[in-house]
């Protein structure tokens, strides 16, 4: 598994202080991810900054973990609430009818996630993939308009 497959966690990084006096040696990629590690930035942002392709970020990564000069960071990743979900089956079922909770299930599963664990940073992704599946152009703009302030209740 590669760690910038769609779907996935976003993935967090730390550098380390490494208190032994072992002698390390880096390449130029270890180097320069290294350099770009923020715990406060994603893995993908990263790889995009320092324009590294999936394959060299995997075993660069895997090569720091080894010398243990990062490690991973713990995020708790905050899913759709169950109360937000109700929302969007009702809004939706407004806009298409019984067949909401299946398509639902369809983007979700689309979208590599359970529907239960939606990360609520997806909402807008997950509510732009559903619209498509409203054919009325009206329709479909109030489910979203709906949607999106739904969304900013949701974060706040």
């Amino acid at each position: 598994m590669d760690i910038l497959s769609p779907g996935q966690p976003k993935i967090y990084f730390r550098k380390v202080t490494r208190m032994d006096n072992e002698e390390i040696s880096l390449d130029a990629d270890m180097i320069r991810l290294l350099i770009a590690i923020d715990e406060n930035k994603e893995i993908a942002q990263i790889a995009d900054e320092v324009g590294m392709n999936v394959a060299t970020l995997n075993a660069t990564i895997a090569k720091l973990l080894k010398i243990k000069l990062i490690e991973p960071v713990a995020k708790e990743v905050p899913f759709l609430s169950k109360k937000f979900l109700e929302a969007l089956k009702i809004n939706l079922s407004k806009a298409i009818g019984p067949m909401a909770e299946f398509v639902i299930e369809d983007v979700a599963d689309n979208m590599n996630f359970a529907v239960s664990k939606i990360p609520k940073d997806q909402s807008p992704e997950l509510i732009s993939n559903i619209a498509v599946e409203i054919p009325d152009e009206d329709i479909r703009i109030r489910f979203e308009k709906s949607m999106i302030e739904l969304i900013k209740k949701d974060r706040t």
